[in-house]
């Protein structure tokens, strides 16, 4: 029968060699392997271990978070924390000094050794080698949280560090407060009610990355649901790419309609002056024809141009999300956001970004380079009000017909596309003023997800 392990966590594996010296003064018969403080997790799955031993700090990594990731993957190993400062806790044994070559530290380990039936100690099954390979070898962000939402696995992702082995997100990340409110709602919901969250698109301002996320819950070999595991994509290269190809059918649209509405004020000039010709002449009721085909034409260039793509699919949307991604594509430097609350809602995903590209930039053309802009969540839906001069012109409904422009370079058919966007969700969306005396538009009747 082989000897039992010794798991130590060190920067250096050298330092495992004056723990096992160490263990031979003690005459305490084991093996020391050693493993860095990022790797504690998938170095689990896949080597044998009878106990762990742990320093208070390694590499900036507590002790403490390193324990609770190791016992969130096996609850019954037994966990050795050494140091001066050693915490304590369930499975954790502490030994109040620094060195490895501690006799006591030695006595302790072989205590524990003596004691020690655990799951973790049984050779790497199979599935275990292939869990542990996927999380070494991925290039997407993949991760394995407790019910308390404590990382107990993860991988060396960009945005997600493994220094956050056995942490919460917001005790790590670098993200805004919607971002991680978000991010939390997600894990609880999946904790709480067991139900899967797939393919949720967040987007990070203080990273500055697109992602797309799914969770699913995960249950022990007793059937207990014992957190989740996830997988979050990093999609900032393809959100500018999709971002690009809106721009160039934005501009697109735009051209038709201004061409339609051109061409609507000629033909409404043609059949004024053709309505003063008394002749009944059949070159006449040619043009007559002509003009009504014409404007049959542009009706429908008006109709084709201000509906959204057929495919219409809403998805389950945070709407800070969808906010920030638009803001940052807008590549505005003066002008401000802030995101006061937050919600879930039912859209079309391109549909509602170009809903939002037209309400903001619509915010900073009135507003001024330096306006400020405030969206937030209500309880029927949410708005996006700003600081600029307002809403001028009487009704302020005015503002969503077709070609109506306050600015000689506009085109005024933005808003009108805004109103058509929330009609077809089934959404009400009005304008009036803002509290900080600009303009404040409101839209209500927004689906709530199940």
């Amino acid at each position: 029968m082989s000897p039992p392990t010794v798991l130590l966590i060190a920067a250096e594996p050298a330092t495992g060699k004056r723990l096992q010296a160490a263990l031979e003064q003690a005459a305490i018969d084991a093996t020391v392997d050693t493993t860095e403080p990022e790797c504690v997790d998938t170095t689990l799955l896949r080597t044998a271990a009878d106990c762990l031993v742990v320093p208070v700090t390694c590499e900036g990594m507590a002790g403490g978070h390193l324990a609770e990731a190791a016992t969130g993957l096996y609850p019954d190993l037994p966990v050795i924390m050494y140091g001066s400062e050693a915490d304590h806790g369930e499975h954790i044994r502490t030994v109040a000094d620094d060195d490895l070559g501690s006799p006591e530290l030695a006595a302790t380990i072989g205590e524990t050794l003596e004691n020690s039936e655990t799951m973790a100690a049984r050779p790497a099954s199979r599935p275990e080698t292939i869990l542990a390979t996927m999380f070494e070898r991925n290039s997407e962000h993949l991760y394995v949280k407790d019910t308390d939402r404590h990382y107990l696995l993860l991988n060396d992702a960009s945005y997600a560090p493994p220094e956050l082995l056995g942490r919460r997100d917001e005790d790590g990340l670098p993200a805004g407060a919607t971002y991680l409110d978000a991010a939390r709602g997600d894990d609880l919901q999946v904790i709480n009610d067991g139900t899967d969250i797939l393919d949720i698109h967040e987007f990070s301002p203080s990273m500055g990355k697109h992602l797309r996320t799914s969770k699913v819950p995960w249950y022990d070999e007793t059937d207990e649901l014992a957190g989740l595991i996830g997988i979050t994509q990093d999609v900032t290269d393809q959100k500018e790419r999709e971002r690009l190809l809106r721009q160039q059918n934005e501009r697109l649209r735009k051209v038709a309609l201004l061409a339609a509405h051109e061409l609507r004020n000629e033909l409404q000039v043609s059949t004024g002056h053709l309505s003063q010709i008394e002749a009944d002449d059949e070159h006449v009721s040619a043009v007559e024809q002509s003009i009504d085909r014409l404007s049959s034409i542009v009706d429908k260039v008006v109709s084709l141009a201000s509906s959204d793509s057929p495919e219409f699919e809403p998805e389950k949307q945070w709407l800070s999300t969808v906010v920030w991604d638009v803001w940052s594509s807008l590549s505005l430097e003066a002008a401000s956001l802030e995101v006061t609350s937050d919600r879930r809602l039912l859209a079309d995903p391109e549909s509602m970004r170009l809903f939002l590209e037209i309400l903001l930039s619509n915010a900073v053309e009135h507003g001024g380079p330096d306006v400020a802009i405030r969206v937030g969540a209500t309880s029927s839906g949410f708005f996006v009000a700003d600081d600029g001069p307002g809403v001028t012109v009487s009704p302020p409904e005015r503002v969503f017909e077709a070609g109506y422009a306050s600015e000689k370079q506009n085109s005024g058919f933005g808003l009108y596309i805004a109103n058509r966007i929330a009609k077809e969700h089934g959404w009400s969306l009005s304008v009036d003023d803002s509290e900080d005396g600009g303009a404040r538009f409101t839209v209500t009747d927004v689906e709530r997800p199940d």
